[in-house]
């Protein structure tokens, strides 16, 4: 089955005070229709830029794409002009932006914020139309009395109610593809599982693909077929969910899955932790970029000199340095 999105090799940056810093270094994945891709890593490590990436909205004029490939249904964005980007973004890829407390406008009522997505995509030709489509898709997410709602403030609604409304601006249009941008932080446990079944109800009722942002390996392993692992701006490991659970190749993987909750671990005993931090954009060594927190001592040579990335097993890649890969 042909990808419905081929990201190769991305390469992002912002121009800063210190020069030019790549957020995101050499970034390869793909998504099949109907799919749902995780990905996965600490704050900072480059997910949500590679997703503005995608839809070309990175802050402007400090962002920029300098290299790699985004096809979507073949046609290749990077460098594609303004009307075909105003076309694929939101009509074809939406979005769910972090935050659903400061994404939506504290100003506007809800009705005329969801009904500029039917109204700009030129699904609907009149502000009533736009209004009837608004309380159908609102209907559609769960929330109670629309009709009602409409004609309400952000500010009136939970951050749950919130987040409903963000996912009914992403899918007013039915896209193909939806990129969620960590869909349920600052939300209590049981309005995240709500939420992550009305996703995977709708995935399952529009047969859209899924690309779900997330630092909760726990949400990764409940939705997902295949996941991406990135550290510091590059993509350490790539696998299938189960495989990537039930035998993790890089250091950083195994990590991050030693660190979750388990009800086999004595009560009440610290979690592992990986020590140390992330270093900064501009400290970044230009080899293996986790050798400054890896508990194995890495050589002068994997500091300076990239590892490849390379296919382990079918469908699972990782990247292969010597002190942080598992042989198996």
């Amino acid at each position: 089955m042909s990808s419905l999105l081929e990201v190769e090799d991305l390469v992002t940056a912002f121009d800063t005070d210190a020069g030019q810093l790549v957020a995101v270094d050499g970034v390869s994945f793909s998504i099949e229709k109907g799919k749902t891709l995780g990905i996965v890593g600490e704050s900072g490590c480059g997910k949500s830029v590679s997703a503005l990436s995608v839809i070309h909205l990175l802050p402007q004029p400090m962002g920029k794409i300098l290299g790699g490939s985004i096809r979507f249904k073949g046609q290749e964005l990077i460098g594609a002009s303004h009307e075909t980007l105003y076309d694929v973004r939101g009509d074809e890829i939406g979005m769910i932006f972090q935050e659903p407390m400061t994404a939506l406008n504290p100003v506007h009522k809800i009705g005329r914020q969801v009904s500029e997505v039917f109204l700009l995509h030129g699904k609907a030709d009149t502000p009533q139309k736009a209004r009837e489509l608004s309380i159908d898709i609102l209907q559609k997410v769960g929330i109670p009395a629309p009709e009602i709602r409409v004609d309400e403030y952000p500010h009136q609604l939970s951050g749950g109610m919130r987040q409903r409304v963000m996912i009914a601006m992403a899918l007013g249009c039915k896209p193909d593809l939806l990129i969620a941008d960590e869909p349920t932080t600052a939300l209590d446990v049981t309005v995240q599982a709500q939420i992550l079944k009305l996703m995977e109800d709708l995935q399952a009722e529009m047969g859209m693909a899924v690309i779900l942002i997330t630092h909760d390996l726990g949400v990764i392993a409940e939705s997902c077929d295949d996941v991406v692992v990135m550290y510091a701006g590059r993509v350490v490991e790539r696998a299938p969910v189960k495989e990537l659970f039930s035998t993790p190749r890089h250091a950083y993987t195994r990590g991050l899955l030693r660190s979750m909750p388990r009800l086999d671990r004595e009560r009440k005993t610290l979690l592992p932790t990986i020590p140390g931090n992330v270093p900064a954009l501009h400290e970044m060594p230009s080899g293996c970029r986790f050798s400054t927190r890896a508990e194995v001592e890495h050589d002068q040579e994997s500091i300076n000199n990239r590892p490849p990335f390379e296919e382990v097993s079918p469908g699972h890649w990782v990247e292969k340095c010597p002190f942080c890969f598992d042989q198996g």
